[in-house]
């Protein structure tokens, strides 16, 4: 990633960042490990469709 915004080809609008997937990459890190869950939804993200993994019911 850069530190400051790219700019798009037509020079107008800027290319808002997007971090890789996974604890490793986020600023502020987790307070509890990961599961399969976090996983899928952090790779999912930004998209309008929920994760294909969900936790079992307790």
């Amino acid at each position: 990633m850069t530190s400051k915004s790219e700019q798009h080809p037509d020079g107008e609008h800027p290319i808002p960042k997007v971090r890789d997937a996974g604890p490793e990459a986020m600023q502020n890190k987790p307070k509890r490990p990961w599961d399969e869950v976090d996983e899928a939804s952090d790779e999912s993200f930004p998209a309008s469709d929920p994760p294909s993994f969900t936790r079992p019911s307790r």
